[in-house]
């Protein structure tokens, strides 16, 4: 096989830039195959990579892959051996091969543009999607070789996967030696027939060609024409196949099972006008069908195609599809920029066209080195989407990012809501497990499991989404009855009327947007309904304002709490939607002795019992206050808290009080004010902490600094 390695190698020299360097890697790799694969296997090697060379123009890294990735299948070399030997980016091609073959493609006929879509993005390098056509093309002509399920699943994945990327990629050869030898082995009986029919029409078929072109380039050629080249562009089988199929006609009324192509080599600046000479001659001599003219010239396609195609009654009164170009165009059309595979299949992929554009642009101009050396060779198509694996095989695609619980709700909105995990490639996972290309998932489930509201902070899917949020209303529905059937009750006991009227009023004095959102507070355990009774209570604002002696307040304001209030006010939420809040004349903290007080339109204040304002509302308002006492829970709520520091007026003090604080890491100083006067200060602290005790803390550490006199609590909005 000496000659055949010398053969490629000599075939492979224009696409390497680097030949001293890369043709001895290039012998060695060839080598380490000869060394370690059969006869037969080198063969197929040595076969597959006469491909990469002569159809697609691959150089020296891709040729070393090819050569090396059966010899790291078979576990004769490793990942460290091919990165010394070889360099990073060959090691990469071989890794990333690895990773392309392993997808199951099994049921691609079904989702074939998913399947597409996973492939092309778990390449890292486009060279590795490269190879793999070359290797399925060779798999394609040795097809013989394999038993007939095989020939047939080989078949099914050229025909939906391979033969479209190819396509995509500008491989037109290899496009249609894939379709037209699948379709041979799919649909054998309608391939025999087409290829009958053709072999009966070819001669009539040459001899109308013949009639129709021959005074066509006769007037052509009288009207100063520039040179130019007319030929007929024959279809292949499988793609009048495709023709029959989606027409809907006979093979005997399809018109273009050829056409016409006039390629003009026109100077830059005359090619339009030369195209639309050409037409007019055209339409001089045979009658077009202005139906069918596509102006592609004045306004060429996004894709970049340009080109006139028109219609035309020839001889015996048959159609006939006339494209007129210029040669730069039908080099753009046939070969470059113009990403043939959007003008065939629409502009939904459009996104990828500058990608796919640049490969074609590296693989039609072999003197261009950029794919050996381009550093974004990188793929990044597709990135933000992952495509996914169920067991049974089938492809989901989901946003980038997307959970286990994601999956779980693509599959079915049942599964999605009982969701309590999943196996990742055969591990289990959490349901918060981002998922990745080419993942298998299995979801796990539970009848106990329901959907929680934080699910929502980490569903990427708009579907996932839109369940768990139409669950948690069901429950907040169903949930809100209870609580209205509650309050109702409360009103009956009360001898109160349930009415809107009276619920309005509620609502207003506690501070609820709607009936619904008071309901639900109400099932929480978060409204004191000991305040029906005095709020509804006509008498109540005409009673008497009580005295009370300031030196019996704080005792006469304990017993009436106790004594008044059947039921409690938690506190154990401080966000703004709830139906308290913290009053600012006292600013209370947990763990102060607290109560509270039902205002007019702005729902339950919070105060301290030593409140400045407490003595006057238990005077003028004793029925509108309430018990109420800090949650024993833990929760991640800090207050603001005010603090006086006295102290001899020394720089020291403040440093020391700063330093102080930084080391505790559950306060936070949010403001420090400094007056000085006659030696000495006064230091006006704002700090954010957690309670009562850490403030106490706090307040003993600052005084046990030297030359401080005294630190204290004070209500920051008095001040």
């Amino acid at each position: 096989m000496v000659n055949e390695i010398s053969h490629i190698i000599e075939a492979a020299k224009p696409y390497i830039k680097e030949q001293e360097r890369d043709l001895p890697k290039i012998r060695q790799a060839y080598d380490l195959c000869e060394q370690n694969l059969s006869a037969d296997e080198v063969q197929a090697v040595l076969n597959q990579a006469e491909i990469a060379i002569t159809m697609i123009g691959l150089g020296a890294k891709a040729l070393m892959a090819i050569f090396l990735k059966p010899c790291f299948d078979k576990e004769k070399l490793t990942e460290k051996e091919i990165s010394k030997d070889f360099g990073e980016k060959v090691l990469g091609i071989v890794l990333g091969l690895r990773t392309v073959e392993k997808i199951d493609t099994r049921r691609s006929r079904l989702q074939s543009e998913n399947f597409i879509k996973l492939i092309l993005s778990q390449a890292d390098d486009v060279r590795v999607i490269l190879i793999l056509m070359s290797s399925k093309l060779n798999q394609l002509r040795n097809i013989q070789n394999l038993p007939e399920a095989e020939q047939l699943q080989l078949c099914e994945e050229l025909d939906t996967l391979y033969a479209p990327m190819a396509h995509r990629l500008g491989l037109y050869q290899i496009k249609t030696e894939m379709e037209e030898m699948s379709m041979k082995y799919l649909h054998n009986d309608i391939y025999k027939t087409i290829a009958k029919q053709l072999a009966e029409k070819k001669a009539s078929r040459d001899e109308y060609i013949r009639k129709f072109i021959e005074p066509l380039k006769a007037l052509l050629e009288s009207k100063g024409i520039p040179p130019f080249e007319i030929k007929g562009r024959p279809k292949s089988i499988h793609s009048i196949w495709n023709k029959l199929q989606k027409g809907k006609v006979t093979f005997d009324h399809i018109y273009d099972l050829f056409a016409i192509r006039i390629i003009i080599d026109s100077e830059p600046e005359n090619e339009k006008r030369d195209c639309w000479n050409v037409y007019s001659i055209i339409s001089d001599l045979y009658r077009p069908n202005p139906n069918r003219l596509r102006d592609w010239i004045s306004s060429p396609k996004s894709s970049g195609y340009e080109s006139l195609h028109t219609t035309v009654l020839g001889p015996e009164n048959r159609w006939v599809e006339v494209q007129i170009r210029t040669r730069r165009m039908d080099e753009v059309a046939e070969k470059g920029q113009a990403a043939h595979w959007i003008y065939k299949e629409g502009d939904s992929a459009s996104g990828s066209v500058h990608w796919l554009a640049r490969i074609r642009n590296i693989l039609e101009n072999p003197s261009d080195d950029s794919l050996e050396n381009d550093s974004n060779s990188r793929m990044e198509l597709y990135s933000d989407e992952v495509f996914i694996f169920t067991p049974q095989g089938d492809l989901r695609k989901l946003p980038a990012h997307s959970t286990v619980l994601d999956f779980a709700y693509e599959i079915h909105s049942n599964i999605g809501n009982s969701c309590t995990g999943g196996k990742v490639n055969g591990k289990i996972v959490t349901l918060k497990q981002e998922l990745k290309n080419g993942d298998s998932v299995e979801i796990i489930t539970s009848k106990n499991q329901s959907p929680k509201q934080d699910w929502l902070s980490f569903v990427k899917t708009s579907k996932a989404r839109q369940h768990i949020k139409k669950y948690l209303r069901e429950v907040q529905y169903k949930t809100a009855e209870v609580g209205k059937e509650m309050l109702a009750r409360k009103f009956s006991q009360a001898e109160v009327k349930f009415s809107d009227e009276n619920i309005r009023k509620l609502i207003k004095a506690l501070g609820y947007k709607e009936p619904f959102d008071l309901y639900l507070a109400v099932m929480d355990n978060k409204v004191d309904l000991s305040i029906i009774k005095t709020l509804y209570d006509e008498k109540a604002e005409d009673k008497k304002p009580v005295r009370i002696d300031s030196e019996d307040f704080s005792g006469k304001i304990s017993r009436k709490i106790s004594r008044d209030s059947d039921n409690l006010l938690i506190i154990d939420d401080l966000s703004d939607n709830l139906d308290y809040k913290l009053a600012k004349c006292c600013s209370p903290i947990k763990g102060d002795e607290i109560f509270g007080f039902v205002t007019a339109g702005n729902g339950i204040k919070i105060h301290r019992l030593n409140c400045p304002n407490a003595m006057n509302m238990m005077e003028i308002y004793p029925y509108r206050i309430i018990k109420a006492r800090w949650s024993q829970a833990d929760a991640n709520v800090d207050f603001n808290v005010g603090v006086r520091v006295i102290g001899s007026d020394e720089i020291s003090i403040v440093s020391n009080i700063t330093e102080l604080l930084s080391k505790d890491q559950l306060v936070k100083l949010r403001g420090f004010n400094l007056n000085s006067k006659d030696g000495n200060f006064e230091g006006i602290l704002t700090l954010s902490i957690r309670d009562i005790y850490h403030l106490d803390k706090i307040l003993e550490k600052i005084r046990s600094i030297k030359g401080v006199y005294s630190a204290e609590r004070f209500d920051m909005q008095k001040r």
